[in-house]
């Protein structure tokens, strides 16, 4: 069995007025399904303040921290106040990285260009990738995604549905032409994967379940659209696992060193 980290799920208390799994709720069926880690982010964040978000998320992720790697998010549209968010968490170990969701925060990169190089440079610093949201006009196409990648070849830009349902052919293509983009396969069909893999290269392809956000019938469903695309055994391992442990560094950072490194964001 391939091992496999997933690198797009979130871990709340709530989405408005509906309850998100606990943490114990989320490993457990981590465990069901022989996944060994999860990429967790905010969703309430992503509507409110965000500092108060971050907080709450790495103390959630804090109870089961070899298994739950929490990202930052921040709203660019603060200006420096989200630069300086930014640097306070990534100064916490147990960040291991960033998460945006363009359509929900409300904010076009390309109107916010000063601050999300600030943000695109901190990234760089810290050698941590950044997560956004792409598929969805007007903010979160992966065109614009992808711009990021170029304004900051530096800086790891992961696509964070690998063009979803619409842009899936371009998505393959732009993660073929930029070196520092990445397609987070998280909802697209087994033979978009295919697809995705021909042009783009199986290490440039990273698994994810949005897992959290839904219930946990999600997670079984998106493994089975890797492990059902016609694929090799060595491309299906990188995809579910390699990449994302060569994006996360852990095998130089291992999650248990981070855990016990830590000094809690301040």
């Amino acid at each position: 069995m391939t091992r496999i980290i997933d690198f797009h799920a979130h871990l709340d208390e709530r989405w408005f007025h509906v309850p998100c799994d606990s943490p114990s709720s989320m490993v457990a069926t981590l465990d069901r399904f022989e996944v060994e880690a999860a990429c967790v982010f905010t969703i309430m964040g992503f509507y409110e303040d965000c500092i108060p978000h971050n907080e709450a998320l790495l103390r959630r992720a804090d109870e089961y921290p070899d298994r739950l790697i929490p990202f930052v998010t921040v709203d660019p549209k603060l200006g420096r106040a989200a630069v300086d968010e930014l640097e306070r968490c990534l100064a916490n170990p147990r960040f291991r990285g960033i998460k945006f969701h363009p359509w929900l925060q409300a904010f076009a990169s390309s109107m916010l260009r000063d601050t999300m190089m600030d943000i695109l440079h901190v990234a760089a610093q810290h050698q941590v990738p950044i997560l956004l949201h792409d598929g969805t006009p007007p903010y979160s196409t992966t065109y614009q995604v992808a711009d990021l990648a170029r304004w900051s070849p530096e800086t790891i830009i992961v696509l964070g549905h690998a063009g979803s349902a619409d842009y899936v052919s371009p998505a393959a293509q732009l993660i073929r032409e930029i070196p520092n983009l990445y397609g987070c396969f998280c909802g697209p069909r087994p033979g978009d994967l295919e697809h995705l893999v021909a042009m783009g290269g199986a290490e440039k392809i990273i698994f994810g379940s949005d897992f959290g956000a839904a219930g946990w019938r999600l997670l079984p469903e998106r493994i089975d659209n890797v492990t059902e695309a016609k694929l090799t055994p060595d491309e299906l391992d990188l995809i579910l696992y390699g990449n994302s442990v060569r994006l996360l560094k852990l095998d130089e950072f291992p999650l248990a060193a981070a855990a016990s490194s830590q000094g809690g964001a301040r």
